[in-house]
């Protein structure tokens, strides 16, 4: 009788002991309660994102977000590419409904927010885990460089208001590269850029080598805010794509210079081999 009993209480502290753990792990991140303030780094073009968590009773409540530069600017709905601040809210909601940055989706057309989104979450719930309600420091504005001299002064022609697309030659695989720049006020305002099959078919999420498609918005993003394809930098594994996008954005973009508003004839693709 005894010896039933003893076993009887070994087994009740083994399952109280591991309902316990599991309890532990169930409770995720020990996150202080409070509200905690982090920041992304700053892109190469001064962008940077600043998230305001609040934890109450262990769990986020609420997240606000926005990207600023360092003049201390917010994007907003003048920016040039407004699939970014547009999807502020949605990454904030996504982050409260899923109780962790790695887990919030990307939106189509706000990848790069999304990377900046989830960077600052992490740094504002490392806060959390130790109480540090800190803000980060007031932003300090660069100084200003020195002024350029506008582009007739520098020999260049302005760009001329207007749609104007350009194409790669196709290459080995059949794959060519095709933008549309839309000019307004002197200013690059819309881009749309894909690469297709002979038929005329975007390259998808079945395309085998998915950082090619997957870079398409970020390099659309990039042209837009630094108006100039040589300061469109290279992603990762999209290599081949960058070339393309620089080749199609500076045939568009001399095209604007001479106010030839064209479309190119889709119906025979080149068969040249390009890079």
């Amino acid at each position: 009788m005894n010896r039933t009993v003893g076993i009887v209480i070994v087994l009740l502290v083994v399952l109280g002991l591991a309902i316990y753990i599991n309890a532990q792990r169930q409770a995720g991140p020990d996150w202080q309660d409070g509200t905690y303030v982090a920041r992304s780094n700053p892109d190469e073009r001064g962008w940077f994102g600043e998230i305001e968590v609040t934890i109450k009773d262990g769990k986020i409540t609420k997240a606000n977000y926005e990207e600023l530069n360092q003049e201390g600017n917010r994007k907003g709905a003048d920016y040039p590419y407004p699939a970014g601040p547009e999807s502020h809210d949605d990454y904030e909601k996504r982050l409260v409904d899923s109780q962790d940055p790695d887990k919030v989706e990307a939106i189509t057309g706000a990848t790069q927010t999304r990377d900046r989104f989830v960077e600052a979450a992490k740094e504002a719930l490392r806060k959390a885990e130790q109480g540090d309600q800190s803000r980060p420091p007031a932003i300090q504005p660069p100084q200003p460089p020195p002024a350029a001299p506008d582009r007739d002064q520098a020999g260049d022609a302005q760009w001329r208001d207007g749609t104007y697309t350009a194409r790669t030659e196709t290459d080995d695989y059949g794959y060519y590269g095709e933008i549309e720049l839309v000019i307004a006020d002197g200013k690059i305002t819309e881009v749309r850029y894909d690469e297709k099959d002979r038929e005329g078919n975007p390259k998808g999420p079945d395309y085998p080598y998915p950082q090619g498609p997957e870079s398409e918005d970020k390099y659309e993003e990039q042209l837009l805010e630094t108006q100039d394809p040589e300061e469109v930098e290279v992603i990762t594994g999209a290599t081949q794509t960058w070339e393309r996008f620089k080749e199609t954005a500076q045939e568009a973009l001399k095209q604007a210079a001479a106010g030839e508003d064209m479309m190119p004839d889709m119906s025979q693709p080149e068969s040249q081999t390009g890079t």
